[in-house]
């Protein structure tokens, strides 16, 4: 009987039942996200569904932007982003569906990526959770404030969201580090295995695992790839093989 499974292959043996956490860092990953959940007291008008905020203010602040998409791994180091350029994006649900929140309130979600978690190879071999907790030290509060500061000060030039702050009745925080305990991701990344030329295609991870002959994974790290279109298409294809 095929047995189904949206585990990631974090450690390239493919274990279903893992009692450690760590993963195969030859392979290439998404970015990092920290991602900041507001429930906010008032509509935030200002907002569409999707908003995406980039730096431009000049040649050189644009390319910064990116670094973090390039590997630079400065962004684990406290206080790193303050007055450092960096790109986001925020989903405001209640735009388009009037459930997302109380009427006369708004609820959305920050999305700021940053770097990766970092593999310590002595994590490995210790009892999950005791890794997993490791692993969270790399997102320190301080680097979670300097990321909401630093959100709340860019949104705080649109009309009703000046004081944004003030605003936000209830907060939930994911870094990497919670990512890797809700969904044994590796890395800590929620989009799974980037899409280079070496993992593209025929060249990512297929559906089938090596170790079970009944077993099939489905996900943004297996075939045809991440985001939510292509794992549509690759759930409706694991679901014809079983």
């Amino acid at each position: 009987r095929p047995e189904l499974s949206n585990d990631e292959m974090v450690d390239g043996k493919e274990k279903l039942y893992q009692e450690t956490y760590d993963w195969n860092d030859n392979l290439d990953y998404s970015s990092g996200v920290i991602a900041f959940h507001w429930s906010i007291s008032q509509s935030l008008d200002a907002l569409n569904t999707h908003n995406v905020f980039m730096s431009a203010n000049t040649t050189i602040d644009a390319e910064k932007s990116w670094a973090v998409l390039r590997g630079d791994d400065t962004g684990r180091c406290a206080g790193s982003m303050k007055g450092q350029p960096f790109n986001f994006y925020v989903h405001r649900a209640g735009k388009a569906d009037d459930t997302a929140a109380p009427l006369g309130c708004d609820s959305i979600m920050v999305l700021v990526p940053c770097p990766t978690l970092e593999r310590k190879e002595d994590l490995a071999s210790l009892p999950r959770d005791k890794a997993i907790m490791e692993y969270k030290k790399q997102f320190s509060a301080d680097v979670v404030n300097d990321a909401r500061d630093a959100v709340l000060k860019r949104l705080s030039v649109l009309r009703g969201l000046e004081n944004l702050q003030d605003l936000i009745l209830n907060e939930e925080v994911d870094t990497p580090g919670s990512y890797a305990d809700y969904y044994n991701v590796g890395a800590g990344v929620p989009f799974g295995l980037s899409h280079g030329l070496g993992q593209l295609s025929l060249t990512r991870p297929a559906a089938e695992c090596k170790a079970h002959n009944n077993v099939l994974f489905v996900g943004a790290s297996s075939r045809p790839g991440n985001g939510v279109p292509l794992v549509l298409i690759g759930s409706q294809q694991v679901a014809k093989k079983a």
